[in-house]
Parts: structure tokens; C-alpha cells; sequence
């Protein structure tokens, strides 16, 4: 294990480039939009899936795994793909072949087209989400990694109080199927947009600090915890986060209300994620993964044990708040332990 550069200290400010800015914002939006539709597009339609088609919710849950299995055997290739070449290639490619699965998601007429169409969602998934996009803004400027990852997963935490009740209505007005269309056409217009044209090219910020791709460093017993720790806590979120309606309206909340817990859970994890930017965010990295770890667990355990709209609101915004701290923390321990490189 290597540590990470003197130059990526945390007294860097500003912006150091116009380019910089506008690369973080783009990405910025551009992760609202994807997360809003290729996460959350599932998350608001299932229980109309289920009612409409007679499909059971174990087979309509199996494709969204099989999505996030391959977004997660995906990422390696990606990785390599951002290292060899523009990345702004890369990213506009995920948003086309997002595109492509959600109209195929939208128009499934078996279980066997679904999970085909979940399999280029998990593709465009693994293109497109926080890792390509936090890779990208720290090889651009990793002393100034605080602040642009911030704004990303600032950005990104909003995804659901923007895209649950949006896609709540859709469904309501036009039915799940046209709903998934929409959603899929022209949120893949935006961030195809924002990835081909408003991101600038990598030359255009010039920084000291930025780094050129080396191979990685030995995976030691370090690396080897944070990757089984985080395999645990993601696979508990997303699968929180995915069937949160559905559960809720299987025990007779209504959908807007269940829409409206998501959309709370997700101004937590804006407020969590701002939390990190004070004096918060100076304590171990480690210790506060630990502690937002722990706090998640209790607060998904109680709406399972009381019905109050009071209560599941407050405990969803509880849990989004180290849901959201997590997503940072996660990429700021990689870098502590092997470097921006």
C-alpha cells in the first residue's frame, strides 16, 4: 500500500479552472438524471409491473438484481475503458445504451425480454452512475476531490426527491409502460447531452495535482475490509432503496405517500452529504463510515415496526442522512488507502 500524494491535501481552494466547474456540474446533473431514471424508474413502477403483468415481485425483483449484477461485473471494464479512452465517450455511450434498456424495459412483453433488458440497463449503470463519474473529477483534480465530489453526490441525493414523485405521476397519468418510455428517452437525451458536449475535455484543466492512470497497487488486508464492508452496506441500501415502495404499499400506504418517504430518504442524503463539508468531515473517515453504517441499520428497522407517516418519514430522513455521508466517505477511504492515482 502506497499513500496518497502530499499534493492532494485539503487546503487546495477554489476551482483552480473554469473547466473544473463546469466538468463537476455537468457530471452534477448528469447523475440526478441517471440515477432519477435507471434507479428510481424501477423503483416507482414496480408494484404497477406486478399488478399489471401477473408477474410475481420475485421474478419482477430478480431482473432488477440481475441489473445491479451486472453493473457490479461491469465495472472493471468500464475502469479500463475510462483509462484508455475520452471519457467522455464512455459516459455518452452508458447514456445511449440507457436509453436503449429502459425502452426495452418499457415495452417487455415476457419476463424473458425484462431481464434481457435489465442486462443493458446494468451495463449502462455501470457507465454512467457515481464511480465512472467520481473516477473522471478525481484523475481530473484529485486535491480539490472534497468539493466535486460533494457537488455530485449532492446532486445525485436528490435524484429521488426529484425523480419518485415525478415518476409517481407519470405512472398515475400515463401508465407504467409510457411512463418508463418517457423517462428513458429523455433522460437519456440530457445526460447523452451533457456528457458528449457541456463536459469539457480532460486538457482543458490544467492542475499540478492532476495524475495520470498507473496500475492500481496490491489489494492489501485494508482494501480487502473496506471492499467486503461495502459489498455489505450497498447491498442493504440499494435493495432498501429499490423495493422501499412496493413494501410500503404491500402494507397498504398509499403510493404518493410511499413516493414522498423515498423522496425524504433523499434530502437526507443531501443533508448528509453536506454535513461532511464542516467539522464533521475532518473526523476519521473511517469512524464515521462505521458510525453511518450503524445509524442505517436502526433507522430501517423502524418502519418496519410502526405505521406512522411521522415516524417513517423521520426515520427514512435519518437514514437517507448516512446513506448519503457513506457515498462520500466510500471514495475518500480508496483514496487515503492507495492514493488518487
Amino acid at each position: 500500500m502506497r499513500p496518497a500524494p502530499a499534493a492532494t491535501n485539503h487546503a487546495v481552494t477554489g476551482w483552480g479552472s473554469p473547466a473544473l466547474r463546469r466538468a463537476t456540474l455537468s457530471l452534477a446533473i448528469a447523475q440526478l438524471v441517471s440515477w432519477g431514471v435507471l434507479f428510481y424508474g424501477f423503483a416507482v413502477t414496480a408494484p404497477e409491473i406486478t399488478d399489471d403483468t401477473g408477474w410475481s415481485d420475485g421474478v419482477v425483483a430478480g431482473a432488477f438484481a440481475l441489473g445491479l449484477l451486472i453493473s457490479g461485473v461491469g465495472a472493471p471494464p468500464i475502469a479500463r475503458a475510462l483509462a484508455r479512452f475520452d471519457p467522455r465517450l464512455v459516459l455518452t455511450t452508458g447514456s445511449i445504451v440507457g436509453t436503449v434498456g429502459m425502452l426495452a424495459f418499457a415495452a417487455a412483453p415476457n419476463p424473458v425480454v425484462l431481464y434481457l433488458a435489465w442486462m443493458v440497463i446494468g451495463v449502462a449503470m455501470a457507465a454512467t452512475l457515481y464511480e465512472p463519474a467520481m473516477a473522471v473529477l478525481v484523475a481530473l483534480d484529485p486535491a480539490r476531490r472534497h468539493r466535486t465530489l460533494a457537488v455530485v453526490t449532492v446532486a445525485g441525493g436528490l435524484a429521488s426527491t426529484v425523480f419518485a414523485p415525478l415518476g409517481g405521476w407519470l405512472v398515475e397519468a400515463i401508465g407504467w409502460r409510457q411512463a418508463l418510455a418517457v423517462l428513458g428517452v429523455c433522460g437519456g437525451f440530457v445526460t447523452a447531452v451533457l456528457h458528449a458536449i457541456v463536459l469539457p475535455p480532460a486538457r482543458a484543466h490544467s492542475t499540478t495535482t492532476q495524475v495520470t492512470h498507473v496500475p492500481a497497487p496490491p489489494v492489501d488486508k485494508p482494501l480487502r475490509l473496506l471492499r467486503s464492508a461495502v459489498l455489505f452496506e450497498q447491498a442493504a441500501m440499494i435493495a432498501t432503496t429499490a423495493y422501499l415502495i412496493a413494501l410500503l404499499v404491500d402494507r397498504g400506504v398509499e403510493l404518493a405517500v410511499a413516493s414522498a418517504a423515498l423522496g425524504v430518504m433523499g434530502l437526507g442524503k443531501v443533508a448528509g452529504r453536506l454535513l461532511l463539508l464542516g467539522p464533521i468531515g475532518r473526523q476519521s473517515l473511517t469512524a464515521l463510515a462505521a458510525i453511518c453504517t450503524a445509524v442505517q441499520l436502526a433507522g430501517l428497522a423502524l418502519p418496519l415496526a410502526v405505521t406512522s407517516n411521522l415516524v417513517l418519514f423521520a426515520a427514512m430522513f435519518v437514514v437517507g442522512s448516512a446513506s448519503g455521508a457513506t457515498t462520500v466517505l466510500r471514495p475518500l477511504i480508496v483514496v487515503e488507502l492507495v492514493g488518487a492515482a
